[in-house]
């Protein structure tokens, strides 16, 4: 397939890394935060989300007031020394995602990033416990 697009310049560049470099800001911005699967199990729910290099302390996972927010940051900022770069397109990556979570027990939440992947767990609240009616009086 590749070949049936133009060749337009050094080390791969095509019309279609041209057409998405100028799609609208909204779809940029879109197009790089990681993809996330939520799923429901019977106790928790459970988040994966795709974090391809970057490292536990670039990640920051909180929950309050009922929204999981997850944020990172990836900088690559030069290190001092001098390069010639012919391409260059790695550069600082910052995001943050937000999911409403309701009725969750925050002290119990875990989370993990082991081979670029962040896992949630989320447990559920028992809300099968049942409170007793409260009896009030008529006065």
């Amino acid at each position: 397939m590749r070949s049936l697009i133009p060749f337009e310049g050094l080390f791969g560049d095509t019309v279609l890394d041209d057409f998405f470099n100028n799609a609208p800001v909204g779809y940029q911005e879109y197009k790089g935060l990681p993809k996330v699967d939520i799923e429901d199990f019977k106790d928790r729910y459970e988040v994966t989300c795709d974090m391809p290099g970057f490292k536990k302390d670039e990640v920051h996972v909180t929950y309050e007031n009922g929204v999981l927010s997850i944020s990172a940051k990836k900088s690559t900022e030069d290190d001092g020394k001098e390069h010639n770069y012919i391409r260059r397109e790695r550069m600082t990556t910052t995001f943050q995602r937000q999911f409403a979570v309701k009725d969750i027990e925050e002290t119990q939440i875990s989370a993990a990033l082991t081979d670029g992947v962040l896992t949630i767990k989320l447990p559920k609240k028992d809300l099968t416990i049942a409170k007793a009616a409260h009896h009030i009086e008529i006065g």
